[in-house]
C-alpha cells in the first residue's frame, strides 16, 4: 500500500510543478501578445506606440504618441472647435513636437493590466542597461522597429521566463528557464 501511495506522489508532483510554468508561460504570452499589438498598430496608425511595464506593481499596457486632440477624439469625447473649418482645407503639416505626448489607446489594450497573483516583472534588459524599478517603455517606431529588449517575469518559485523583443522582428520570442 505504502509503495502504490509512493508510485501515485511520484506521478502527482511532476504534473503540480508543470501547472505553475504553464500559469508563467500564460503570464509571458499576455504581455508578448500586447508587445506585437504595439507593434502591429504603430505599422497601421503610422504613429509610435510604447508598451508600458509598471515594474513594481506588475501592470502594463499601450499608448500612443498623438496630440491631446487627437486622443480626445478618439475617445468619444467632443472636442470644441470655436472657428469654422473649411472642410476642403487639408492641413499636410505634421504637428509640433511639444503638441505630442504618449496617451493610453482607445480600448482595453491602452489600460494598464495586471499580471496574475504572484508573478512579477523580475526587470528589463535595455539598451539604456537594467531596469527593475519604476517605470520602463518598449517603444515601437511608426515602422515597426525598436530597440533590442529582453524582459523577465518570474513567479514565487524562482521560475522565470524571458520575452526578448528583436529590433524587426514581428514576434516576440520567449525562452523559459529550464529547471
Amino acid at each position: 500500500m505504502v509503495m502504490i501511495l509512493g508510485l501515485l506522489m511520484s506521478l502527482m508532483l511532476p504534473a503540480i510543478g508543470a501547472g505553475g510554468g504553464r500559469n508563467l508561460r500564460k503570464q509571458g504570452d499576455r504581455v508578448a501578445a500586447t508587445l506585437e499589438l504595439a507593434r502591429q498598430r504603430a505599422i497601421v496608425t503610422g504613429k509610435p506606440h510604447r508598451v508600458v511595464l509598471d515594474l513594481e506593481n506588475g501592470r502594463f499596457g499601450i499608448e500612443w504618441l498623438v496630440t491631446e486632440a487627437s486622443f480626445l477624439g478618439e475617445e468619444g469625447s467632443l472636442v470644441e472647435v470655436e472657428e469654422e473649418i473649411d472642410p476642403y482645407a487639408v492641413d499636410l503639416s505634421p504637428p509640433l513636437e511639444d503638441e505630442l505626448a504618449y496617451y493610453p489607446i482607445p480600448n482595453k489594450f491602452g489600460a494598464m493590466e495586471p499580471l496574475e497573483a504572484g508573478y512579477f516583472f523580475e526587470g528589463i534588459d535595455t539598451t539604456e542597461g537594467w531596469i527593475e524599478t519604476g517605470e520602463a517603455f518598449v517603444i515601437f517606431d511608426a515602422d515597426g522597429s525598436t530597440d533590442a529588449s529582453q524582459i523577465v517575469i518570474s513567479d514565487p518559485d524562482q521560475r522565470s521566463i524571458d520575452l526578448d523583443v528583436a529590433p524587426l522582428l514581428e514576434t516576440v520570442r520567449i525562452h523559459e528557464e529550464v529547471d
